[in-house]
């Protein structure tokens, strides 16, 4: 299988601009708003998702110097949550314009990553996934994820709010 990086390119940039548009429609109540995925806010998923962009990137800059072995995964769920609870709290304090500027700043870091990589490393096994599969978990389908988390929250204030 031979990895296609400029359609990979193309749909983590479509998956990017429909989150963004969803976020940058949302009002400055709503973004602090807790309840898109449980206690978390839009707010919190910001920082969420710049964390794992971010890490998506390292990881393939990681991949591109050879250094492989060196890529961290989280293993298990437990270890998964226990990533998330961190790297949220980590983020608590910092304001909606900071986390909005670490969130774009996270993407164009991954996207540049992707860019920099050749295609047959991407499909580089790293501890038992190709390396394409866990970057665009963490990114474009991340993105997605996260999209169709905050349009359910969106109609359920809705039909809430009527």
């Amino acid at each position: 299988m031979t990895v296609d990086k400029a359609a990979i390119e193309r749909d983590l940039r479509a998956s990017w601009d429909t989150l963004k548009s969803l976020v940058d429609a949302l009002s400055p109540q709503e973004i602090t708003q807790p309840g898109v995925i449980d206690s978390w806010s839009v707010k919190d998923l910001l920082g969420h998702m710049a964390f794992w962009a971010e890490k998506a990137a390292f990881d393939l800059k990681l991949l591109a110097a050879g250094r492989a072995q060196e890529i961290d995964t989280p293993g298990t769920l437990e270890t998964l949550n226990a990533w998330n609870a961190r790297e949220a709290e980590a983020r608590r304090h910092k304001s909606v314009e900071e986390l909005r500027a670490e969130w774009l700043h996270s993407y164009q870091d991954a996207l540049a990553a992707l860019h920099h990589t050749d295609a047959p490393l991407l499909e580089t096994d790293v501890k038992g996934w190709p390396q394409i599969t866990r970057f665009l978990g963490t990114t474009t389908e991340h993105y997605k994820e996260h999209a169709d988390h905050i349009r359910a929250w969106q109609r359920q204030l809705e039909t809430t709010e009527a």
